[in-house]
């Protein structure tokens, strides 16, 4: 079994000497350069050192080009925003570790601070760790900045950059789970928010609820107008949905031309009338098509409704299980009303 103290020490060499290596061999410091040394001096991808090797054995500097090919053929396909900023973030730890590697001994719980940092960007992060990995980093890089002024200047240039990369990251993250023609969250985030029901339940006084909104003969309208004009109405509808609920429901959507609204903590009466008020809301709606789109026409929509109530224990699969078959049920009796969960939506 590999020696933990052994395997901590040589992440914290590597990180420590990696700038200062690039540097001497004239190798561009960018992100991308910095995440295909750090392989290099990790030893873990062997078809990667080999080609290295062999540039380094020239005798020549190595050239942006150069880099930039072995970034794409052998880490490209972990070019994610969160890749890109665990590296850039492993780059300025790297960066703070050499400046401070000659300075007196004021800063000795800095740099113990990023060596342990290092160590953890070593293995794989998730995005919840990653951004307390950033938070750590920030704030031991402001204490330092408190403590003495000699490290003021080559500091604070970092820790700005620091904050810049993880507005970034929060940003990537936020629009990972948007639904790029609404707005509204996608069905990514919306089964995220899904798979925590079972919290939601056990913390708050009245079971979530879910709402499964459909809107009525949708495929009339791509038909008829065509698809920018219906865009234009999913945008319409999809703003009228998130008007008639409260700032911690969650609307989303669901997928095509249908919506998903997780109410939390509403008394059964609450949801009813919500429901209602959406589907009231859909059906009174002129929707006015831009006259690029559609000169002087105005578009009416209708949308049929299914709800449901979590129950203790269950999957929440299962709530999307019965709110599908009441919203089924909704179509099937002439659709633009609301259906409940009951007796007819039982397996």
């Amino acid at each position: 079994m590999p020696n933990t103290n052994t395997q901590y020490d040589r992440t914290v060499d590597i990180v420590r000497n990696a700038i200062p290596r690039m540097s001497e061999l004239k190798i561009p410091i960018t992100p991308s350069n910095y995440a295909v040394w750090y392989e290099y001096l990790s030893d873990s991808n062997q078809a990667l050192r080999q080609e290295m090797d062999v540039l380094l054995s020239r005798g020549q500097p190595i050239t942006n080009g150069e880099m930039k090919g072995l970034y794409e053929r052998f880490l490209k396909e972990r070019n994610e925003e969160q890749w890109i900023a665990k590296t850039a973030l492993s780059q300025m730890v790297s960066t703070l570790m050499s400046q401070i590697e000659n300075v007196d001994g004021h800063y000795s719980g800095f740099s113990d601070e990023l060596s342990d940092i290092a160590s953890s960007l070593a293995g794989d992060v998730s995005s919840k760790e990653l951004d307390e990995l950033m938070d750590r980093a920030m704030r031991a890089t402001n204490s330092a900045l408190e403590q003495g002024k000699d490290l003021k200047q080559r500091l604070s240039s970092l820790a700005t950059e620091m904050a810049d990369v993880r507005g970034k990251l929060e940003r990537s993250q936020k629009e990972a789970r948007a639904d790029a023609l609404t707005g509204l969250h996608n069905r990514l985030a919306f089964q995220e928010e899904l798979a925590a029901l079972p919290r939601f339940a056990a913390q708050d006084a009245h079971a979530p609820c879910l709402l499964l909104i459909d809107v009525d003969f949708f495929k009339r309208v791509n038909d008829n107008y065509g698809h920018p004009v219906g865009d234009h109405v999913l945008r319409a509808v999809a703003r009228e949905i998130k008007a008639c609920v409260r700032g911690r429901d969650m609307v989303a959507r669901f997928g095509g031309e249908e919506f998903a609204v997780l109410l939390r903590d509403t008394p059964r009466s609450g949801c009813m009338a919500v429901a209602e008020h959406v589907r009231a809301g859909i059906e009174r709606q002129m929707i006015k098509v831009p006259e690029d789109l559609l000169a002087d026409e105005l578009i009416a929509v209708t949308a049929s409704i299914g709800g449901a109530w979590f129950r203790e224990e269950e999957t929440p699969e299962a709530i999307v299980d019965r709110a599908d078959r009441a919203l089924y049920l909704s179509k099937q009796e002439g659709r633009n009303r609301v259906t409940w969960e009951g007796r007819d939506t039982e397996s």
